[in-house]
């Protein structure tokens, strides 16, 4: 069987793609000539056609034969200066996966997974939590408007082309083993390290910060700046009323199996499903941890905004598919610490 995975070259698709080798799948992506990753890719055993998603004879060409898809190939930013890539990549992009999809379903049933996230939500500024998949789709990001996008080009695909079967995975915050402890990490490091927050704050929209102006933006960022070291500190964040701020994370390994769920279960045809950790973490547990298990220290912050929360329900996946999330935060910082 021929499997189309978007996005090979990445996190999510990397290792999605590694396991379907694995259960005897042969495996095509489409990646832009100048992918760092590509080499690698093609010795992992994926077939890699080069080329771009808002380029319809590119993804043709790349899902030629192929049976099941899976779109997980994404534009992730918040900054304003990239609407228009957005745009073309997530949205266009993701109608040309579509309409490649349809034509082949002309001739024989394909099976279709599309990588949503949780900012179409948005989690963190939930009209209730856990967030299941029923709330009102309501993002406050460009990114977020994008994917909300997208999911209604999934769901008018799936109710109008016969042959044609999609479900939607919608992610949490996603990380690899490894990233935890990088105080560099594109996403750990904003999460967890007061330098790269600062950094990302400076370069971004209020996204990052959770804020819902720019004055507040700055607030936040004229707090951390003096906490800035050299020596990478971790962060310690305590919203207004001094409780710790959270962090709902999952480790890729987990995404993968829930895609693979997705993807083989007749129930999860035309259905929506949250990819999330069972509970959020305090990082009043957490940076401590990480912390005495890296060496490094802790500068302590209050943030006087509210920032809000992420915590999304993962309960219909655990009811339908059988999703079980394996690995924890610390879970995965002991591994990443072993593995150094």
């Amino acid at each position: 069987m021929t499997t189309f995975v978007s996005g090979a070259t990445g996190r999510v698709g990397g290792q999605l793609a590694r396991a379907l080798i694995a259960r005897g799948e042969t495996v095509t992506t489409l990646a832009l000539p100048g992918d760092p990753n590509l080499e690698a890719t093609r010795r992992a055993g994926i077939r890699c056609e080069t080329g771009n998603l808002t380029a319809k004879q590119d993804v043709e060409r790349a899902m030629k034969g192929a049976s099941s898809i899976y779109h997980m190939a994404a534009v992730i930013s918040f900054q304003p200066s990239a609407k228009a890539l957005l745009w073309d990549v997530n949205v266009v992009g993701t109608r040309n996966v579509l309409e490649v999809a349809s034509e082949l379903a002309a001739h024989a049933p394909v099976r279709m997974v599309f990588a949503s996230s949780d900012q179409v939500y948005p989690t963190r500024f939930a009209r209730y939590r856990p967030t299941d998949e029923n709330h009102p789709k309501e993002p406050y990001t460009w990114y977020g408007l994008t994917k909300v996008i997208c999911e209604d080009m999934v769901g008018f695909f799936h109710r109008s082309v016969s042959g044609l079967d999609i479900s939607t995975a919608v992610f949490s915050h996603t990380e690899a083993a490894c990233e935890l402890i990088d105080p560099n990490g594109e996403y750990s490091g904003p999460a967890f390290y007061v330098n790269a927050r600062v950094k990302s704050l400076l370069a971004s929209s209020t996204h990052h910060a959770g804020a819902n102006s720019n004055e507040d933006l700055e607030r936040v960022i004229d707090l951390l700046t003096p906490l800035m070291a050299a020596d990478e500190p971790l962060l310690l964040a305590y919203d207004q009323n001094g409780v710790p701020h959270t962090q709902e994370l999952i480790d890729v390994r987990d995404i993968v199996q829930g895609l693979l769920l997705i993807h083989d279960r007749r129930e999860a045809r035309g259905e929506a499903f949250n990819l999330a950790p069972s509970s959020p973490v305090s990082l009043g547990e957490f940076i401590p941890y990480l912390a005495k298990a890296t060496g490094r220290r802790v500068a302590e912050a209050q943030i006087p905004i509210a920032l809000g929360r992420t915590h999304g329900s993962n309960a219909k996946a655990r009811a339908i598919l059988g999703f079980e999330p394996r690995y924890s935060m610390f879970d995965m910082v002991d591994e990443a610490v072993g593995a150094t």
